[in-house]
C-alpha cells in the first residue's frame, strides 16, 4: 500500500502519493500503517505530477498539477490530513484545482495487520476535468498487511451523479530494494442509486501499476493507470482510459 521504499517515511508523503493514484493510490488518499505510539508525527510534502488521476479518471483535465500535503498522526492512532493542489491550465496559468480533507483511526492488530477507518471529502474547482458535480464525501474501512491490503469506501452522493456508490480495492506493495518499490491496485466502483440526471450508470473497474524510486530526499514515481466503463459518472469529458502518470515528491 505504501508507495515508498521505506515504510517509515512520514505519513504526509504517503498521503501525497496515495491521492495521486500511485500508492494509494487515490483518495485517497492515507497510509494504513499507524505512527509509533511514542510520539505524535507531523508531515509535509510537495509533489508535482503530469496528471492527476482519481480511480483512473483525469481530474486535472490531463494537465500537470502541484500538490501540498499536511498530515498529523496522534499516538492514539487518530490521524488527519489536508491537501491542496493547483493545475497548469491551458489559458489562465496556475489555478486552484482541489482540496482534500481526511481523518480517521488506525490500529495495529496481531500478525502484522493494521485496521483503518475514517472519512474523506474531496472538492474540485471548475478547472478540473469534471463537468458536473465536483465534490465527493466517502467513509471507508480497510485492512492492510506487509504486502497486501484491501479497502472499501462508500459515498452517499458520488460527484452529484450517483446517489450511493461503493468502491472496493485490493492493493499490493513490494519493496524491490531499500530505495525502490513496486505497487499495484485493482478496484471496482459499484453505483447503487441513480440520480434524476443519469439513469444508465454501470460498474467500473480501475487499475494501476506503479514504481517508486527514492534518490536522497526526492521520490520519483511512474504509474500506468487505466479504467473501464463510460465517462457519464465523471461528467462525460472523454479522457484517455489508459495513461502514464509521472511525478516527483519530497518531504519538507
Amino acid at each position: 500500500m505504501i508507495a515508498g521504499a521505506d515504510r517509515a517515511e512520514p505519513r504526509a508523503e504517503v498521503t501525497a502519493l496515495r491521492r495521486k493514484g500511485l500508492p494509494t493510490l487515490i483518495l485517497g488518499l492515507i497510509a494504513l500503517v499507524p505512527a509509533p505510539a511514542t510520539a505524535a508525527q507531523f508531515g509535509a510534502v510537495i509533489s508535482i505530477f503530469n496528471d492527476d488521476r482519481f480511480r483512473g479518471v483525469s481530474v486535472s483535465d490531463g494537465r500537470p498539477v502541484a500538490t501540498f500535503d499536511l498530515s498529523y498522526d496522534a499516538p492514539s492512532g487518530l490521524y488527519a490530513s489536508l491537501s491542496g493542489s493547483v493545475v497548469a491550465t491551458r489559458d489562465e496559468g496556475l489555478r486552484a484545482l482541489s482540496g482534500v480533507l481526511n481523518g480517521g483511526y488506525a490500529k495495529r492488530l496481531r500478525h502484522g495487520l493494521t485496521i483503518d477507518f475514517g472519512a474523506s471529502h474531496l472538492r474540485y474547482s471548475h478547472y478540473s476535468g469534471l463537468s458536473s458535480g465536483r465534490d465527493i464525501t466517502e467513509v471507508y474501512a480497510g485492512l492492510v498487511g506487509k504486502i497486501f491490503g484491501a479497502r472499501i469506501s462508500v459515498s452517499p452522493n458520488y460527484f452529484g451523479v450517483a446517489r450511493w456508490t461503493a468502491h472496493g480495492e485490493i492493493d499490493a506493495h513490494v519493496d524491490l530494494s531499500r530505495n525502490t518499490a513496486m505497487e499495484g491496485e485493482v478496484g471496482l466502483l459499484a453505483p447503487f442509486g441513480k440520480s434524476a440526471y443519469e439513469a444508465n450508470l454501470n460498474n467500473q473497474f480501475d487499475a494501476r501499476l506503479g514504481l517508486a524510486q527514492r534518490a536522497g530526499p526526492v521520490m520519483f514515481h511512474a504509474a500506468l493507470s487505466g479504467r473501464s466503463g463510460g465517462d457519464e459518472i465523471y461528467g462525460g469529458r472523454g479522457h484517455n482510459r489508459v495513461a502514464l502518470v509521472l511525478g516527483v515528491s519530497t518531504a519538507l
